[in-house]
């Protein structure tokens, strides 16, 4: 009788242990939690085309700092670069983000079009805030221009360019009228 007591009681202090020692695991649908000193991720942005190139060929884009997403769900995969405080972009100074594509692509996006119309592997993608035009409030849009060389960039027009695109934040919902 005292070796059940006792193997019962070995068996309750077991199944303690184990129960005290678990971690519970992350929430399915949830994003797990940033480790402590270690900042969230940046939640990705989605932006509306507004110049012709890109209403034809990307459509709506959301970026994300490891990838981008196009209209089509075509994605190339992304880690950042650095930034360049004097990329020329359109006769101007502006400060660009810069992502490496880190497995070269050039998918092929709306209508069959692609970032690099001459088919070479896109490398490289500049994003950056262009200067407002006429009644836009500043920092509102968003340029992007993609690029097939090998060097990182200087400007919009560098060699290896495959072109530029604009963007705007998506309107806001109305409301139930």
């Amino acid at each position: 009788m005292a070796d059940r007591w006792i193997a019962a009681l070995c068996a309750a202090w077991i199944a303690m242990g184990t129960a005290q020692g678990q971690v519970p695991g992350p929430v399915p649908g949830q994003a797990p939690a940033p480790l402590p000193g270690q900042l969230p991720a940046p939640e990705p942005e989605v932006w509306e085309p507004t110049s012709t190139t890109a209403m034809a060929i990307t459509g709506r884009i959301t970026l994300a700092p490891d990838r981008i997403t196009f209209a089509n769900r075509a994605s190339l995969p992304l880690e950042p670069a650095g930034e360049v405080p004097d990329f020329l972009a359109d006769g101007q100074r502006v400060t660009a983000t810069l992502y490496r594509v880190t497995e070269p692509g050039n998918p092929v996006l709306l209508r069959g079009g692609r970032l690099c119309s001459n088919g070479r592997p896109v490398r490289t993608i500049a994003v950056w805030q262009p200067p407002p035009i006429g009644n836009t409030a500043p920092g509102q849009g968003r340029s992007l221009a993609a690029f097939s060389g090998t060097a990182l960039p200087k400007g919009a027009e560098d060699p290896g360019s495959c072109g530029t695109f604009q963007y705007e934040p998506p309107a806001a919902p109305r409301g139930r009228r």
